[in-house]
């Protein structure tokens, strides 16, 4: 069974990051600024904030769970770090020292939260830590061999190897092991000494389609990535070995590994699907956004009005296609291409993550075991 609570923004949603107890999130609407929301009920977000320090789209989110930090990152080349004055009831930005020279197209927290990495169409990854000595965000960064933007990023669980995949149509593991930030790593299936910069694994799909999306397992011993030939991949480094799934559907854009035997992919298809693996491999993935299995409660939406007039300019604001529009809907959750999936945990009940989409829906979805 799935149960689904969905809210309608006025405007398309590019990414979304919540809060520590997710009762905030931010969320990008294809500008310059990131706007904070914050429930209100059930099923019910209000707007309550509004982040505006960049010049041009921001391309990406993450909000840092326990310290509570937010990272932003732009089209303009810059990246901020926002802190939350509780006495003025602000959020205050740092500006972070990239040195990029092109547009930073994507951003995660490390899951100790003492470092962030930036992906840039810079061919590198700038990974940021704070400088005691200078008193704010520097970078050091990951360039060779990257050879074309830098699309997606993702943190292992040990708080030093990095993945990263993007329009080279290659999946990369680095190490971004800082001096002074991190301890000195254990040895894993990825590599014993882990300076600065090595390369611990190299990977590309069936057909060579652009990376959209990287994770790693919970363990961190394996690596999944998904491409624009429509496939998802597995690559286990402990035996050297790589397996692609081929897929019917459009190519995914996102991908979480929530739990070792669940992967949950979203794309072009506007529906999440979900692997499950078995003694036999992987399944071929199953669509959870089925009418079916779906209890879908009322969707309120943060626009008013339903005239003819109302709908086909909310159908233009957010980029909608007319078959998704008036008529030619679908049963589906989303009508349009799902832009960010963000797991939010996982339970002896099932697991929990939500999508944005292109329409301007934020969706949090619950699957039962």
């Amino acid at each position: 069974m799935v149960k689904v609570s969905e809210f309608s923004f006025p405007n398309i949603v590019t990414a979304h990051a919540f809060n520590g107890d997710r009762s905030q999130v931010a969320v990008c609407m294809d500008s310059s600024e990131v706007h904070i929301y914050q429930r209100a009920g059930t099923n019910q977000w209000q707007k309550i904030q509004e982040l505006k320090e960049h010049d041009l789209t921001v391309t990406c989110v993450d909000w840092a769970p326990q310290t509570n930090r937010i990272v932003t990152c732009s089209q303009d080349k810059n990246a901020y770090v926002w802190t939350f004055d509780e006495i003025r009831n602000v959020w205050k930005p740092t500006l972070v020292h990239l040195r990029l020279d092109r547009a930073a197209t994507f951003v995660r927290w490390s899951p100790n939260e003492d470092k962030f990495a930036v992906g840039s169409g810079s061919k590198s990854i700038a990974v940021c830590y704070f400088g005691e000595d200078n008193d704010w965000w520097v970078s050091k960064h990951i360039k060779k061999p990257l050879t074309s933007t830098v699309l997606c990023i993702a943190w292992h669980p040990n708080n030093v190897l990095l993945a990263c995949g993007g329009a080279d149509s290659k999946a990369r593991v680095f190490s971004a092991y800082v001096k002074g930030v991190d301890q000195k790593p254990a040895p894993s299936v990825w590599g014993e000494r882990l300076p600065f910069n090595t390369l611990c694994g190299e990977y590309e799909s069936l057909a060579n389609g652009w990376v959209h999306g990287v994770a790693f397992s919970p363990s961190g011993n394996e690596l999944a990535f998904i491409a624009h030939d429509s496939t998802l991949n597995f690559a286990y480094p402990e035996h050297n070995q790589a397996v692609s799934i081929r897929s019917t559907s459009l190519p995914f854009k996102s991908i979480s590994w929530p739990a070792d035997h669940v992967v949950l992919v979203s794309g072009h298809d506007c529906t999440p699907v979900i692997y499950v693996q078995t003694e036999k491999g992987w399944v071929t993935g199953k669509k959870v956004d089925d009418s079916r299995n779906t209890s879908r409660p009322i969707s309120p939406s943060s626009s008013s009005g339903n005239s003819a007039f109302n709908i086909f300019r909310q159908m233009d604001s957010r980029k909608q296609a007319s078959a998704a529009g008036i008529g030619g809907a679908s049963s589906s959750t989303h009508q349009n291409t799902i832009t960010d999936l963000r797991s939010e945990g996982v339970s002896g009940q099932g697991f929990q993550f939500s999508t944005s989409s292109l329409e301007g829906k934020l969706v949090e979805w619950s699957v039962s075991a």
